[in-house]
């Protein structure tokens, strides 16, 4: 039986995000994690978001001091082909 999704989802901009961490601090299900940027592997860490784990909670999207989260509904994620097929 597949899990219940949440009625909203945090996405995350990895253009934005420094890999500051403070939204792995608080993910109550872990599904956030550190890994190397897109732009420059070799200095830039970014998060991910692991989104069949998220249980859209909003602590992350809280706590980002640069505003790199949002939380967004859904139907929109699941329509959106850069995340559809992550979540199934």
């Amino acid at each position: 039986m597949a899990k219940k999704l949440p009625k909203q989802l945090a996405i995350l901009d990895e253009d934005l995000c420094t890999g500051c961490e403070a939204c792995i601090t608080v993910c109550p299900v872990d599904c956030i994690d550190i890994i190397a940027g897109q732009r420059d592997p070799n200095v830039l860490k970014v998060c991910t978001i692991d989104l069949p784990r998220c249980i859209g909670c909003t602590l992350c999207e809280q706590v980002c001091p640069w505003n790199c989260i949002q939380m967004v509904p859904t139907e929109q994620v699941q329509i959106n082909p850069a995340y559809a097929d992550k979540i199934e």
